[in-house]
């Protein structure tokens, strides 16, 4: 429900602004209402629910601003439903209305900054919105309405939509309405005109998109790889947990829209555009398909209005984005320039998005097809949290999510993973290019990994903390019905664009440029899109498908279904884990409902009995498996290594023989112990408690005798001074421990000269004997692990947990006045009872933990465990009552600021793949200020050498490689035909030529392509040239050869008769006026008879006939 009313007041909120962004291109209401084609006045009345008048006064008024005579039935307090009445159009409207408070929090501030800064800033504080419908059709009718200053909103009913607001500026003596009571203007959505294309200078002089531009996104140039690298890099601090939990996570955006935005969509629409579009962002976040519950709140919108001092905006996406990075961090920054703002009233914000109108590219400053651009796995680093995204309307909110995800660490579907490849599912909203068969309403498999696996590391800790308010709470309602195609188009390509292809706009919008071309960006129209198909005669667009108008999925919010089988022990013996799965399918979120919070992995302990006598320690063996692997270059031998200041669960192998070890792998497999004399265990590269009843998340423990649940009844306390004044030079008993003593603790009193040794009852030494002392380690003696200390300034120490298998002599080298050991052991003993009435148990507070951080904020914990009264050893919490336990303690330690430290960004990939090219990383000096918070400084505060941060890489020469001459022109020159080019084997810098033979042939560019120009004409007659007349002098006959040819002149029998030329005509040959013979008279031969058939027949241009009858031929 509450989705509903959001949705209503989206409508209200959208609409209102389409009818009111053309109102405010007149002078006057009175000439907008002029330019409508219908419209009708009417009195709204207050009416109670069943319809019954109440007042005329529609007018909210805010608490404590009530005025003398109003009405009683007025109320000093903004109510939470209200009904009216109102009569238009030849129908009776009976509203139910509701009060929606949250339209947006008093909290949220829309801000104008010029060139100094904040210039003003508005926020919406009045409780004046409401939604419903008509009371007698609920299902089938919407309301949005405001009653601030009269009522001002939108009414939806099946067949049309009807837009109210006061009249303004006009006498009351009016006839056509009731003489009281405030009068409204309605009319319906369809009489409003066309909006108005904006003026020129406000198109910002946009470069025009053609059909042959291939939009795509970029990543910044950092390299992601799911685990830091650990030679070079400087520790970040903080603790990265890795869990496998779905937790709802919250990020706080702050979105700027630059200066180049505000020109073109104008200062009245920017903001409710921007919300639109970030609207979009938000329900792609919320798609079931990302296998994460990320909700994207705008707490804080920036339009810039004027160029800011210390920010660059251009067409080199890079650069722009590097200093939009550097400037979001400074402005909530106390130590930033003139334009930072206290942090006092200011919303924090998580990522920062830049909206810009500039045609962006990459590398140049330049248009191209690039889109967007963003530092992957920046999320929660406050300078590469953020990106640069270029507007191209609606659809920049599929680019705003794609460069969010690289923020999230996903990489390009098909780069480095198989989705969008053959074979597998299609590339989604993280496709590298956008085409028409990407699918950008979902994630893939793929980016759902990424993300999973980027928040289950713990760098998504400033996620975690939802904000008091949402500084705006999305609207549901589809945007496509807000701004129709042709709006849309004017977003992408300026006033005068519309659209231009009507087939599946579902899929792809096409529109038309400045050039007059019909063009693409393979962007689908939004959601609400008005769309038409051979079998929806009206439909509306839904996740790039056209469906039935109006209809939409119903929501269903996601369910876990049942855990699958526990899987494979990851040990054999020794302890390991299985785990077991669930998938939110049960069902699966589906219509924009939630995906499901909670454990998505379960752990438990499996195969834990002891390996066999002899067996290979497991962390050996998997320190061994790199033995054949190169490492630089080199092979070594890798042993464990088990010195301190590495990460328990990660894999750090010693080269055996060679003084350095390195991390082999940031994990060790799943149920490695953290320490050789613990039995906790690693998970998923994290240390995991593991009771001494060898189940993993168990609270058992130990008691003094090492006996797991034990009352420490079943050993005793040996416990001594050996402070004898002995003679120096040689070695003295100090105690012998039985077989079987566990918790044995050596320790000099003092720091001495002298030094601790350890031997079998036969006098075989196995610490520091015969005169040659030992460097600090742990030893394993008598089947345990002792470990001796030497520290420079704290005395010597010799400890181990037992229990021992055999009988130790402690002995000391004396080399000067002995200055005292301590000694205490629990020694086994035998007892009839249990010993539960002999001693009582009680509650104690451990003391204070080591604090969780050396500095910038850390934590210190007191546990509270069950102790015996007599000797204050641990047991089991059991002995203790557990209605008595107290709670643990926790408080802040070191809280000051961490001393300054190079971070290191990994590096980028290689610029070339051979010849030579260049890598970059990120390098800045940080500063640590709190748990989950870092402030960079300048360089001069890190006190040692600055890192690189470019070197050259891939210096190696490149293999001969196909060079391709330009294409011929198509032949021939209509119909289907061929075009050729020459290709070479060339070397990479094109200044030689090879063999072929030199050049890879399976990669090797076609010569030959099929190609088609226009299409060929049909066959047609072709005329010859007329021959000779046939007469000499006078009319005559001349003939020409018609032939029926192809466009390629040959033969054809396709013509149509009935246009086939004439082959013979009339033709007239110029007759000599000259006498036939000398002066011969000009007669008829007498015995000639045929002379008058001569003349009937048109021979008499024949010489022969001419003589013959000259006479009748004459003048003929």
């Amino acid at each position: 429900m509450e989705i509903f009313w959001k949705t209503l007041t989206w409508i209200f909120s959208l609409v209102l602004a389409a009818a009111e962004a053309q109102i405010l291109s007149y002078n006057s209401q009175a000439e907008f209402l002029s330019t409508l084609e219908h419209y009708q006045l009417t009195v709204p009345v207050r009416v109670n629910e069943r319809g019954q008048f109440m007042s005329y006064t529609v007018k909210h008024y805010r608490p404590g601003r009530r005025r003398r005579g109003l009405d009683q039935t007025e109320l000093d307090h903004t109510e939470t439903r209200l009904f009216y009445k109102l009569s238009a159009y030849g129908k009776h409207f009976h509203l139910n209305l509701t009060l929606n408070p949250n339209l947006v929090s008093k909290h949220f501030t829309v801000e104008y900054w010029g060139r100094d800064g904040l210039d003003w800033q508005h926020s919406v504080v009045d409780n004046c919105h409401y939604v419903g419908y008509l009371l007698d059709q609920y299902s089938t009718t919407k309301v949005a309405l405001s009653n601030c200053k009269g009522l001002h909103g939108v009414i939806t009913t099946e067949d049309e939509q009807y837009l109210i607001e006061p009249l303004k500026n006009i006498s009351r003596n009016f006839s056509d309405v009731n003489q009281d009571g405030q009068p409204h203007v309605i009319y319906k959505k369809t009489s409003i005109p066309s909006l108005q294309e904006p003026s020129e200078e406000l198109s910002c002089g946009v470069s025009d998109l053609t059909v042959t531009r291939t939009p795509s996104y970029d990543t910044n140039p950092e390299a992601y790889t799911p685990y830091p690298a650990t030679e070079g890099n400087s520790s970040m601090g903080g603790h990265r947990q890795r869990r496998s939990v779905s937790s709802e996570r919250f990020v706080e955006t702050l979105v700027v829209a630059d200066k180049m935005m505000v020109g073109y969509h104008g200062r009245k629409d920017i903001e409710h555009y921007i919300l639109s579009v970030m609207n979009i962002v938000a329900k792609l976040y919320r798609d079931a398909s990302l296998g994460n519950v990320v909700n994207i709140i705008v707490t804080r919108l920036i339009v810039l209005t004027e160029d800011q001092p210390n920010l660059e905006i251009n067409h080199h996406a890079d650069k722009s984005l590097d200093s939009f990075c550097k400037w979001q961090k400074s402005i909530l920054s106390h130590q930033g320039d003139g334009n930072s703002i206290p942090e006092n009233g200011i919303a924090h914000h998580d990522n920062a998005v830049l909206i810009t109108r500039y045609d962006i590219c990459t590398y140049k400053n330049k248009p191209c097809g690039t889109l967007g651009l963003a530092s992957v796995a920046g999320m929660c680093e406050p300078e590469r949290s953020c990106s640069i995204n270029e507007d191209i309307g609606l659809g920049s909110a599929f680019t705003i999510a794609h460069e969010i995800g690289h923020n999230f660490g996903m990489n390009h579907d098909g780069i480095g993973n198989s989705c969008g490849t053959k074979g597998h599912e299609t590339a989604k909203l993280m496709a590298a290019h956008i085409t028409a068969n990407t699918n950008p309403f979902s994630w893939s498999a793929c980016s759902k990994d990424y993300i999973t696996s980027f928040l289950d590391s713990g760098r998504g800790t400033c996620l975690d903390n939802e904000p008091l308010k949402r500084d705006f709470l999305y609207p549901t309602v589809a945007p496509g019905q807000v701004y129709d195609a042709d709006e849309q188009c004017r977003f992408q390509y300026g006033a005068s664009s519309r659209q231009c292809k009507y087939g599946e706009v579902c899929r792809e919008l096409w529109c038309l440029s400045k050039s007059n071309r019909c063009v693409t960006n393979s962007i689908p129209a939004a959601e609400g899109t008005l769309c038409q198909t051979s079998t929806i005669e009206k439909g509306w667009c839904y996740q790039g498908e056209c469906v039935t108008f109006g209809t939409w999925p119903q929501s269903v919010d996601g369910s876990w279904g049942p855990w699958t089988s526990w899987g494979e022990c990851s040990r054999t013996c020794g302890g390991g884990v299985s785990s077991s799965m669930r998938h939110c399918d049960s069902p699966a979120p589906t219509g924009g409902g939630k995906y499901c919070l909670g454990e998505r992995k379960r752990y438990r302990s499996c195969n834990t009995d002891a390996c066999p006598a002899g067996s290979r320690d497991f962390r050996e063996k998997q320190c061994a498996d790199f033995d054949n692997m190169s490492f630089r270059g080199k092979y070594y031998n890798w042993k464990p290594y088990t010195g301190g200041g590495v990460k328990p669960c990660a894999l750090n192998c010693l080269a055996e023989g060679y003084n350095f070890y390195t991390e082999r792998s940031p994990a060790v497999i799943d149920g490695t112990r953290c320490q050789a004399d613990s039995l906790d265990i690693c998970i998923n590269g994290e240390c995991k408690h593991v009771g001494c009843d060898n189940i993993l998340g168990s609270d058992a423990k130990e008691d003094r005798c090492r006996v797991c649940g034990g009352d420490g009844s079943t050993c005793e306390v040996t416990e001594g001074l050996f402070n004898d004044s002995l003679p120096r030079g040689g070695y003295m008993e100090v105690v012998q421990i039985p077989k079987g003593s566990v918790h044995i603790e050596i320790r000099e009193v003092a720091v001495s000269k002298n030094y601790i040794a350890l031997k079998s009852e036969e006098d075989d030494y196995y610490i520091n004997g015969a005169w040659t002392i030992d460097w600090p380690r742990k030893f394993d003696i008598a089947g345990t692990a002792f470990h001796y200390k030497r520290p420079t300034d704290e005395p010597e120490s010799l400890e181990a947990l037992g229990a021992t298998i055999e009988k130790l002599v402690v002995m000391v080298l004396l080399q000067e006045q002995n200055v005292g050991i301590h000694y205490k052991f629990n020694v086994p003993i035998q007892r009839t009872g249990s010993g539960d009435n002999e001693v009582g148990f009680s509650w104690h507070h451990l003391p204070w933990s080591e604090c969780s951080a050396t500095c910038a904020g850390g934590s210190q914990k007191q546990e509270v465990v069950c102790k015996r009264l007599d000797d204050g050893s641990v047991v089991q919490n059991s002995y203790c009552d557990p209605d008595g336990k107290p709670p643990g303690n926790q408080r802040p330690c070191n809280t000051e600021p961490c001393p300054p430290e190079w971070f290191i960004g990994d590096w980028s990939e290689c610029g070339k793949t051979c010849d030579g090219g260049v890598r970059t990383r990120t390098v800045l000096c940080i500063r640590k200020i709190g748990p989950a918070e870092e402030e960079t400084l300048e360089d001069s505060h890190c006190l040692t050498h600055r890192p690189i941060e470019q070197e050259s890489c891939n210096n190696q020469s490149c293999p001969p490689q196909w060079v391709t001459l330009d294409w011929s022109e198509c032949t021939p020159k209509c119909g289907p035909g061929f075009k050729h080019r020459i290709v070479l084997c060339k070397s990479s810098d094109l200044t030689k030529t090879f063999p072929p033979a030199l050049c890879s042939d399976h990669n090797k560019p076609p010569v030959r392509m099929r190609c088609s120009l226009v299409r060929c004409p049909p066959p047609g007659w072709v005329p010859g040239e007329w021959g000779q007349c046939s007469a000499q002098c006078g009319i005559g006959q001349q003939k020409r050869l018609v032939q029926c040819l192809s466009y390629t002149g040959q033969p054809s029998t396709e013509c149509q008769e009935s246009q086939r030329p004439n082959i013979m005509q009339q033709c007239e040959s110029k007759c000599d006026s000259t006498p036939i013979s000398g002066g011969d008279e000009c007669k008829d031969v007498n015995k000639v008879a045929y002379c008058p058939l001569v003349l009937k027949f048109k021979f008499c241009s024949r010489a022969y006939f001419r003589q013959m009858c000259c006479k009748t031929c004459q003048g003929h």
